[in-house]
């Protein structure tokens, strides 16, 4: 929540959750935050921390609710390469057990290992959804589709034009900046190859309500 407590983003993880968070902690105190956003104690309210706070706020609707999403097969690609390639994902260790497990290999190329992390991402939504990670599992479940009253659900395909409509409709026209749009943090390092068409099919299996739902 921002703290003027005129927007409220439900964080949609793989989904530009990092740079948004900054850009409303930009929004509030002029300056991007230093460190991990998702650890900051001022310049945005954030749930971990201040859900006394926002509760009131989101139970009224006073603010400006949105979310983001994100094509599935880039944002597949994007968890994949986040834990698995760049390695550089805090929360790596709670999966690369498992990974293993189902055949994970560093010493493979990264379509391989791509196969492997559908074949644990089907495996643990089959066992339950909800405790799949959220870096992972569908968008819908994310951001409780059907079940949240949204003013407004962007995509990351069009964060700069979506941003611009989402900040002049909370009542901020004019923000951000051009060159504080442009900024963005937490990008993955791997580029995304091209899927093949079992992979793609596979994808689509996986994340059909994301594509059904927000029309991918």
């Amino acid at each position: 929540m921002s703290t003027d407590q005129k927007i409220l983003f439900l964080r949609n993880l793989k989904c530009a959750c990092t740079s948004v968070t900054q850009l409303l902690h930009y929004y509030s105190e002029g300056a991007f935050y230093k460190r991990s956003i998702h650890r900051a104690r001022h310049g945005v309210r954030l749930a971990r921390y201040y859900w006394h706070e926002i509760a009131p706020v989101y139970e009224a609707h006073s603010a400006f609710v949105f979310t983001l999403t994100r094509d599935p097969e880039a944002r597949a690609w994007s968890g994949f390469s986040n834990f698995f390639v760049d390695g550089s994902n805090i929360a790596r260790h709670n999966h690369i057990g498992p990974m293993r497990d189902h055949g994970y290999d560093p010493e493979r190329d990264e379509s391989y290992n791509f196969d492997v992390f559908l074949d644990y991402l089907t495996h643990t939504l089959e066992i339950d959804p909800l405790q799949t990670s959220a870096h992972f599992r569908p968008q819908v479940y994310n951001i409780a589709y059907g079940e949240i009253d949204y003013d407004y659900i962007g995509k990351v395909e069009t964060l700069s034009r979506d941003l611009r409509v989402i900040f002049e409709r909370a009542g901020a026209p004019g923000f951000p900046p051009d060159a504080i749009l442009a900024q963005r943090f937490n990008r993955s390092a791997a580029p995304k190859p091209p899927l093949s068409a079992p992979q793609r099919r596979r994808v689509q299996e996986i994340f059909a309500r994301d594509y059904e739902a927000f029309g991918y």
